[in-house]
């Protein structure tokens, strides 16, 4: 269920169309989805029609974008991201007006959210992505050294609804390859994708007319069908399940991002002045309020190490000012009832559990639902309900935490590591032989670089096929 179904009895005061299908006239009216009051318009699409629109973006990339060099492209997503970091882009303006309602965060998570998402995708970094994974970004223009790279010739991107602006990284990254893009927008946020093509379009026609974005409620078995055996490459977010379902019914190659989880840990010598523990302590809640841990790079427990000299209440007062304070400048997102009767559970399982001699086992907003922390004696890993819940826990010693992760080895995506310099390679070591894919300072969690690599696979590397043209041809 997306956050709009709940209150589908307001009065509609927004509409906009949710979808990109360049050169193609949809038969019939749009369909409406609500959100409260806004209303969203996407395509009847037959499986016919979604064939035709795909052969027509084919063509465009095989006799115009391909013939177009990788610079090229670049300059024209260097300005299609400039334009989106300009806070009076009328497009960013129409994003922030309606998104608020399509996906419960608030305005000021979206406004301050949208542009951290944007900003790691101009041109320049794009560039040195493709050099880094495929040793040159020429090699997708002509051959070199004996090589070239082809982008798919069509790759299908099935977007999760988690956090609105994931579509940007796929989209702009399957057009820097020269090929044409096929998006499924999720339900939880079918406003930014199409709202993003509109601005490529208005760029780049040609990079526009390559990007197809549309939405089709689950189930739609022709549509769908039509959508992943079209695909040499299928990418695709969502729960573990979803991906096992899937998978099976792509013909080319899938690449499947399931469920993750992230953590964070201090070491024992960071807590030795009080300043530090308050700065160390802002930057986690940060990292826990941004998007609501909504993402896989939200930390959700944080390991605190024994025997430092200021402990765990210390630094428990501070996370909890922290996330008073991010509530005020970040509030959270709207929670269904579901929702906020998960957050009242984790606050009640906290209560019930061995706390710490001397120590409430909870700190939480009072008289809302803003923000929880469950300290704990334990080192299980457990995850939490999300929605700016975290479990704040004791550790001995933090070559303890290899055997404590080590059931949830395949879904640990990244940490936040806080410690002294002299221990940083032995713990960055420890914790990726133990299945982490990224290693990070606290505060910056959930603002990846561009190279990072999401469940330890490439970014695009794994999209390219090669071509390998071999001395000695010719008469």
């Amino acid at each position: 269920m997306h956050y709009g179904e709940l209150i589908t009895t307001m009065p509609v005061t927004q509409r906009i169309r949710c979808f990109h299908l360049p050169r193609f006239e949809v038969e019939g009216g749009p369909e409406p989805l609500r959100y409260g009051e806004v209303e969203v318009e996407v395509p009847p699409l037959s499986p016919a029609q979604l064939r035709r629109a795909i052969a027509q973006a084919r063509e465009v990339s095989a006799t115009r974008l391909r013939r177009r060099t990788v610079s090229e492209l670049m300059e024209s997503i260097d300005r299609i991201v400039s334009n989106w970091l300009r806070l009076d882009y009328p497009l960013r303006e129409r994003a922030e007006a309606v998104l608020p309602a399509v996906t419960g965060f608030s305005p000021e998570m979206i406004h301050h959210g949208l542009p951290l998402l944007l900003e790691p995708l101009r041109g320049a970094a794009v560039r040195s992505l493709l050099d880094a994974e495929l040793g040159d970004h020429r090699v997708l223009d002509a051959i070199s050294n004996g090589r070239c790279a082809l982008g798919p010739g069509l790759i299908t991107h099935v977007l999760s609804g988690n956090i609105p602006g994931l579509a940007a990284a796929p989209m702009l990254l399957s057009l820097a390859l020269k090929a044409p893009v096929l998006v499924k927008s999720a339900a939880g946020d079918p406003v930014f994708p199409a709202l993003l093509a509109s601005s490529i379009a208005e760029v780049d026609p040609d990079l526009g007319d390559c990007v197809l974005v549309t939405y089709w409620r689950g189930g739609a078995a022709e549509i769908e069908e039509v959508a992943l055996s079209s695909a040499e490459v299928v990418v695709a977010s969502g729960s573990d399940a979803a991906m096992a379902a899937l998978a099976p019914r792509v013909p080319g190659r899938f690449i499947g991002h399931g469920h993750k989880i992230s953590f964070a840990t201090i070491g024992r010598e960071c807590l030795a002045d009080l300043d530090n523990i308050g700065r160390l302590a802002r930057a986690l809640a940060y990292d826990v309020s941004l998007w609501d841990q909504q993402g896989c790079l939200s930390p959700q427990l944080c390991y605190i190490e024994d025997g430092g000299r200021f402990g765990l209440a210390a630094f428990a007062e501070q996370l909890g000012a922290g996330l008073a304070a991010y509530a005020t400048e970040l509030p959270p997102r709207r929670l269904d009832l579901s929702e906020r009767a998960q957050v009242l559970r984790f606050r009640q399982q906290a209560e019930w559990s061995a706390g710490v001699p001397g120590m409430p086992r909870l700190l939480a907003s009072s008289n809302s639902t803003d923000w929880s922390i469950s300290i704990e004696t334990s080192a299980d890993f457990l995850p939490t309900c999300l929605n700016r819940c975290v479990r704040l826990k004791v550790i001995g010693d933090l070559s303890e935490l290899p055997a404590v992760i080590e059931p949830h080895r395949r879904h640990l995506e990244a940490v936040g590591l806080a410690v002294e310099a002299g221990r940083l390679g032995t713990l960055s070591a420890m914790l990726a032989h133990s299945g982490l894919h990224r290693v990070c300072p606290l505060g910056k969690m959930q603002r990846p670089p561009l190279s990072w690599r999401q469940g330890g696979r490439p970014r695009v590397a794994d999209w390219v096929r090669w071509t390998g043209v071999e001395e000695g041809l010719g008469a």
